[in-house]
């Protein structure tokens, strides 16, 4: 039994996790926010939910309701993420140029877009690698270009995986981090739309330059599938599904259409219902009434991520990264493409497999991590469902 005290605090993070908590909020915030007993602990929880710079940002202008020492943190927080941000996106211009010149097909996705097109200061959104969805065609000439700026892969195994396969390869330059993305709903098989989709892609001002982005539909789909491979761990990951689905003209039949045709109603669905449920409004009632799965989809969402659960913000092991995958195989109804990508998932590329566990690929041990990732559901399961007795 969560303490009342833990109780205030996960509402306190509830409304802090927005950049306006809404009509009526604010008392109830300020009244939250002095009754915190152990700030240092709510401030590490702050910074695990993401939410640290919009919890100084709703803080800020009430300087009596926190001692005076934790707004101080607060705010040297926020100014340490406002001077990181500025960097990368200094540090980034030279790549979106180069991309731009070439005319390939690189969107920014997730933190290093929202921050600029979903919040109303980029500080807010904190983030640390800057994400791309790649057309797979224009790897080979995004690796040139990479290259060229003087970016070095975070390992090289030997070989890359299809890139239809969930393989995000990483690439630094000094302390800016790219990784990269070539499915773009995050899934293990590629996408049904297409080139249609890129047809539909858009701009973004990043300093002096531009960056494609995908549109916002799209952009929703994913993140809800995102946040779903990461178990919903962190608070931020459903505030920016809360923002971005409250944003005017957003085309909700694109939403219903790019679920169905992907047939991932399923994780679209649970991602805006959990959002709708934090923050009640956040989603029209049409859309998710739409998006609704079958009932034993439905049971198994709501037994893997308990909406009490989620919106108390309790702790619990994280399911394995390829969940949504799983929940859009059950839609598909393919027993070819279900095996195929249970044979991919579970017994990766040796390479790949090597390059991120540090191994030769000769290595014996590789068999241990295979073995891993074939008891990883089993042995979370058996966490999740023993954590209460």
């Amino acid at each position: 039994m969560h303490s009342l005290s833990e109780q205030s605090l996960a509402r306190l993070f509830l409304l802090c996790s927005r950049p306006a908590p809404g009509p009526g909020a604010r008392e109830e915030v300020l009244r939250l926010a002095s009754s915190v007993l152990d700030w240092d602990r709510a401030l590490g929880k702050a910074e695990e939910e993401g939410i640290l710079p919009l919890l100084y940002w709703n803080l800020r202008d009430n300087p009596g309701a926190v001692p005076a020492a934790v707004l101080e943190t607060l705010k040297r927080s926020f100014l340490r993420n406002l001077a990181h941000t500025a960097q990368v996106y200094r540090e980034l211009e030279l790549f979106l140029e180069s991309v731009r010149r070439a005319g390939l097909r690189a969107a920014l996705t997730k933190g290093g877009r929202l921050a600029l097109d979903l919040y109303p200061e980029p500080a807010l959104r904190p983030f640390w690698d800057v994400d791309f969805i790649v057309h797979p065609s224009d790897w080979p000439a995004l690796k040139k270009i990479l290259a060229a700026l003087g970016f070095a892969a975070s390992a090289d195994g030997g070989g890359e995986p299809p890139l239809d396969w969930a393989y995000s390869p990483y690439y630094r330059r000094d302390s800016l981090f790219l990784e990269f993305h070539f499915t773009p709903l995050g899934l293990h098989f590629p996408n049904r739309e297409g080139d249609g989709l890129w047809s539909s892609a858009g701009r973004l001002s990043v300093r002096g330059t531009e960056a494609m982005i995908l549109p916002a539909e799209h952009e929703l789909c994913y993140l809800c599938i995102h946040a779903q491979q990461h178990s919903y761990q962190r608070l931020v990951w459903l505030s920016d599904i809360a923002e971005l689905a409250l944003r005017p003209g957003l085309d909700w039949d694109r939403v219903l259409n790019i679920s169905r045709a992907e047939r991932v109603k399923g994780p679209v669905f649970y991602g805006l219902h959990l959002a709708n449920t934090l923050w009640p409004g956040a989603v029209p009632p049409g859309p998710l009434a739409e998006l609704l799965p079958g009932p034993v989809e439905r049971a198994g969402l709501r037994i893997l991520w308990p909406e009490a659960a989620m919106a108390a913000r309790r702790a619990a092991p994280a399911w394995p990264y390829y969940m949504p995958s799983l929940f859009s195989l059950w839609e598909r109804k393919s027993p070819g493409l279900a095996v195929r990508t249970l044979r991919g998932i579970l017994f990766p590329p040796r390479a790949w497999l090597a390059a991120n566990c540090g191994l030769p690929p000769s290595s014996p041990r590789l068999y241990g991590r295979y073995l891993d990732r074939i008891l990883r559901p089993v042995l979370t399961a058996a966490k999740h469902f023993t954590a209460d007795t």
